[in-house]
């Protein structure tokens, strides 16, 4: 699921098979909104004496209030409308650990899209909001070939809020249309983030950017429901999900904690990003931002379990719930 659609339930199973060389993973969830989704997973983490890893997953969602402001950063609040997103990814992604920490692989998958008018009545259908060169492929859609590959280098103290070390990540993909030929285009996604321990590791400046730049051919464009966004828990966190839309986007933001018991942790942040239509408006001028705090309940082997974030932006405030996050 995702954020706005409400409370969602469902089951997961993990099964480890093969003395642990391949792991099973089912999950499905549904929300009050009529939204639904799950999770087809078979892992192989350890391969040829742990030199290899490969992944194969199928996923469908169905996503019945999707939100869109419409295009580019001077996109309003008061825009908003939704659409139903549905899509079908099948995706292979074998990768070899080039040594302790680098790692690089593949990626190849087919992806089938839907989109529909929104289940929401209380905002507009986006359809009827915004045409094709506002949204591209809003009229109609089409199913894609995707393929790449990725890189990955990651020294972090664990992999669940990290204290100290870092993680920096790569990845090129091509999506070639395959039934219209008109919505082929390149991604590239950079991502980086660092953390520095204070006072004997109990308190922590995390730092994090990331970058999300596309590119379309003559004739070709990228459609709004592909493009990169930045609003909600992940991003912006002051802002609605999904709050703006763009063919390419940049995010930067810290964050200082500070234990305050073995079973909680608190923060305080920044974050600032903003998306936009070339290449060359690469920089970090006119950015939108927010600060904010976030209470943390810790699980199991120091993780947090549930995470309660607070942001302000000029745009008001947003209160986020997330359960078993990792940062």
């Amino acid at each position: 699921m995702v954020p706005g659609s409400g409370f969602a339930i469902g089951p997961t199973f993990t099964k480890p098979l093969g003395d642990g060389k391949f792991i099973l993973q089912v999950d499905a969830r549904a929300a009050v909104n009529q939204s639904y989704g799950g999770r087809l997973e078979l892992s192989m983490p350890r391969l040829f004496s742990d030199r290899a890893f490969a992944n194969v997953s199928l996923q469908h969602r169905n996503i019945s209030e999707m939100p869109y402001y419409g295009p580019g950063p001077d996109s309003s609040k008061t825009g908003r409308s939704n659409y139903r997103l549905e899509d079908t990814n099948a995706e292979f992604r074998p990768g070899v650990r080039v040594f302790q920490g680098l790692s690089a692989g593949l990626i190849g998958s087919y992806l089938a899209v839907n989109t529909g008018p929104g289940h929401a009545t209380r905002y507009i259908s986006a359809d009827e909001q915004y045409g094709p060169l506002a949204a591209p492929g809003i009229d109609q859609q089409t199913n894609f070939w995707r393929g790449g590959g990725f890189v990955e280098y990651d020294w972090r103290d664990r992999p669940a809020y990290s204290t100290s070390g870092g993680k920096y990540s790569a990845q090129y993909v091509r999506y070639l249309d395959r039934d219209l030929g008109a919505y082929s285009f390149l991604r590239l996604d950079l991502d980086a983030s660092q953390y520095i321990p204070l006072f004997n590791r109990t308190r922590v400046i995390g730092l994090h950017g990331s970058s999300s730049l596309t590119t379309a051919g003559d004739g070709q464009r990228v459609p709004f429901y592909l493009q990169p966004t930045l609003g909600g828990s992940n991003s912006l966190r002051g802002y609605r999900f999904n709050r703006f839309y763009g063919d390419n986007s940049v995010m930067v933001n810290g964050e200082y904690r500070w234990f305050c018991s073995p079973t909680l942790d608190m923060a305080v942040f920044v974050d600032a990003g903003k998306v936009f239509q070339r290449w060359e408006q690469w920089n970090l001028h006119n950015l939108e931002s927010n600060v904010g705090f976030s209470l943390r309940l810790k699980g199991r082997a120091g993780s947090p379990g549930l995470s309660f974030d607070t942001a302000f932006s000029h745009e008001g405030f947003q209160i986020w719930f997330r359960v078993n996050t990792t940062n």
